[in-house]
């Protein structure tokens, strides 16, 4: 736990980094991607149950947990949204205060690459300079100074939060833009999976891929609690908890719960999947959040007859706020960070 002093500075530390004009140097970045790892790779199994393969698993169970819990939407490549809500406060106490505290779980639904519609004319430029063997042109030195800046808070505060900040495996965290593991090869506007994996090449190597590659391969993939849990989409279909804590041997499990489309899902797959990780929870108010695919007017979207609740919308910064034993109202629940 950090004394006020030195939670100001580490505070400090976070917006360094957002505002540094630079990228890491190679040597400084490889010791702190092997510190981020090592983390995620030493988890306690008190919560984050060992699979099959002696590693911790995809789920994190709190459902055993009484404090309160902030979802947080996809980021990609937003890290001002992150040290806003850190600033946010709950009764007079900052969110970064409560994870001090150990009084509060943040848990992310993962997507921390790739700026999307907001960076649409940068991500055209870069293309271009990409389609002539340009991995590292002005635009796309731009893009990827968003998305390392953001990837190294969410990791500074895995590193020093690691039982209260969790960040879950979204389908952008796919540094190889390959399509195995459970990964889908990705573009939208552009070819923005490989152009992000030709910058990282070109500007520090294969050393780096790889250890980045290692991390969000051992990210978890679901976060459950006593009455809701989280994964990055709608989950599509049911799977058993074992496939889940075991989801290094079960690609379908990380596809299934990272790339699921809208109206895609296997119907009722939410209150299975649910009674499978926590059958003595209460059935009446259980909700499981997301994101994944982008709510484009308003706050959320309830699918699934009202058991599963989109999050995500790109142009707000909006959390989720779940109290344990009060009805959550998406109304009143939702709030913006800004």
């Amino acid at each position: 736990m950090f004394s006020k002093e030195e939670l100001d500075c580490f505070r400090n530390h976070l917006h360094e980094i957002n505002d540094s004009n630079s990228f890491p140097e190679e040597c400084e970045f490889q010791l702190f991607l092997d510190k981020s790892l090592s983390t995620l790779e030493n988890e306690s199994p008190s919560y984050r149950p060992v699979g099959s393969d002696c590693k911790p698993g995809g789920l994190l169970d709190f459902s055993s947990e009484k404090i309160p819990s902030i979802i947080v939407p996809d980021i990609h490549a937003r890290a001002d949204f992150l040290l806003k809500l850190l600033d946010f406060k709950i009764e007079d106490e900052s969110v970064l205060s409560l994870l001090n505290e150990k009084k509060i779980f943040v848990i992310c639904v993962g997507d921390a690459f790739h700026s999307e519609m907001r960076g649409y004319e940068r991500w055209i430029a870069a293309y271009k300079d990409w389609s002539m063997d340009v991995y590292a042109g002005q635009p796309m030195q731009e893009e990827m100074k968003e998305n390392i800046s953001t990837l190294m808070i969410i990791m500074e505060l895995k590193n020093n939060f690691t039982e209260n900040f969790h960040f879950l495996k979204g389908n952008h965290e796919n540094i190889f833009n390959e399509s195995s593991h459970g990964n889908l090869a990705f573009r939208k506007f552009v070819q923005e999976g490989s152009m992000c994996c030709d910058f990282i090449r070109q500007v520090y190597g294969d050393v780096i891929l790889h250890l980045i590659s290692l991390w969000e391969k051992a990210l978890p993939v679901c976060a459950l609690f006593y009455d809701f849990a989280v994964s990055h989409a709608e989950p599509a279909c049911c799977f058993s908890r074992k496939q889940i804590v075991d989801y290094h041997k079960n690609d379908d499990v990380v596809l299934g719960l990272t790339w699921t489309a809208n109206d895609a899902a296997e119907k009722g797959s939410v209150k299975k999947l649910f009674k499978n990780l926590n059958p003595s929870a209460k059935r009446s108010g259980v909700l499981w959040f997301g994101g994944h695919r982008p709510v484009k007017d308003g706050k959320y979207l309830l699918r699934q007859d009202g058991t599963y609740l989109q999050l995500h919308n790109p142009n707000e910064m909006n959390v989720a706020i779940v109290v344990p034993e009060k009805k959550f109202n998406p109304e009143i629940d939702i709030k913006s960070v800004l």
